[in-house]
């Protein structure tokens, strides 16, 4: 798509996620077949977000999509400001000029649904036109092994008869990377419906699903 220029919020968004899960999806695979499926937990939690996110999106009415993306983005840009702030009032200064980003002008509501649903990723899951319940269940059970919880804790270092320390390691999920493949169909399907509903020509709007047909082993029934 090097010659695709995105001019609105909304394909960079849909592409962007995208593109995330990609890369993401590639250090997944790398580490669950040297064996380290376990310690992907992060990189899974992500592309399962994702997916959400896109889906979420897919099923917005083009107005509220704008806003969404809107409001996504103006989340993103008060963390960063509120990081800059934080490094100043302890002396520290950041090489990043906030300038550029702040000038952008978005849809930016203070409240309501929208708004809700950038916040809360279960308000997304709900509020979704096809409900992925089965995807949210996947992305809390990730959540667990993808911060420094007790879940993860208990899972590397188990006990037994309450005295002596074992070794392990969570279970390992998805060891073929099948469930994987199949959620990236969705992600990518996602993406393409996203596009096609913003107006991309649909040459552009197929490319990715294109691409990524080539290369998967499933069958899926894509968007025309």
């Amino acid at each position: 798509m090097s010659d695709v220029v995105l001019r609105d919020f909304v394909p960079q968004v849909a592409v962007g996620l995208c593109r995330a899960a990609a890369a993401q999806s590639i250090a997944l695979a790398t580490l669950t077949r040297a064996g380290q499926a376990s310690s992907a937990a992060p990189n899974r939690r992500l592309v399962l977000e994702a997916a959400i996110r896109l889906i979420w999106l897919s099923g917005l009415s083009q107005a509220d999509r704008h806003t969404a993306a809107s409001v996504m983005l103006d989340a993103d840009r008060k963390d960063t400001n509120e990081t800059l702030a934080y490094l100043e009032r302890k002396g520290q200064e950041a090489p990043f000029d906030p300038a550029e980003m702040n000038a952008f002008e978005l849809n930016t509501p203070t409240k309501g649904t929208l708004q809700e649903q950038v916040r809360k990723l279960r308000a997304a899951v709900v509020g979704s036109e096809s409900e992925p319940w089965s995807l949210y269940a996947m992305w809390r059970q990730e959540t667990a092994y993808a911060h420094p919880s007790g879940a993860l804790a208990g899972q590397y270092a188990p006990t037994h008869d309450n005295s002596h320390l074992g070794s392990g390691r969570p279970d390992q999920m998805d060891p073929d990377l099948e469930a994987h493949q199949l959620i990236q169909c969705l992600i990518v399907a996602a993406t393409q419906q996203i596009l096609k509903d913003e107006g991309l020509v649909p040459d552009v709007a197929s490319r990715l699903t294109t691409a990524f047909r080539a290369q998967s082993p499933f069958t899926f029934e894509w968007p025309e």
